[in-house]
C-alpha cells in the first residue's frame, strides 16, 4: 500500500506539464469570425442563440442585431467558417463571411 502511494504521488509530480500544454495548445485553437446576416427580429437572434452552440467546435456566440452580424468564437481543429455559414443557412439566414 505504501509503494501504491508514493507511485501515485510520482506520476503526480510528473505528469503536471504534460497536462499544461495539451490545454495549451486548444486554447491556440480558437479563432472566431463575423457574419453578415439577414436576423432581423429578436425571434431570429433567438433562433441562432438557440441551435448554433449545438454545431461542433462553437464556443461563443455574439449576435449584434443592429449590424446584422453575428460573432463566433470556435474551435479551429474541430470547425471552420464555411460550416458555420452553413449552420446559419440551414436556420434560413443569410450568411457572409465578413473579413
Amino acid at each position: 500500500m505504501k509503494r501504491f502511494l508514493i507511485l501515485s504521488v510520482a506520476l503526480l509530480i510528473c505528469f503536471p506539464p504534460v497536462f499544461a500544454s495539451k490545454k495549451a495548445d486548444k486554447k491556440k485553437t480558437v479563432a472566431e469570425v463575423t457574419f453578415v446576416t439577414t436576423v432581423e427580429c429578436r425571434n431570429c437572434v433567438k433562433k441562432v442563440e438557440a441551435n448554433l452552440p449545438f454545431e461542433q467546435g462553437v464556443k461563443d456566440i455574439k449576435i449584434n442585431l443592429d449590424d446584422r452580424t453575428v460573432s463566433i468564437k470556435y474551435d479551429a481543429a474541430k470547425t471552420d467558417p464555411a460550416k458555420l455559414a452553413s449552420a446559419i443557412r440551414k436556420l434560413g439566414f443569410d450568411a457572409v463571411e465578413l473579413k
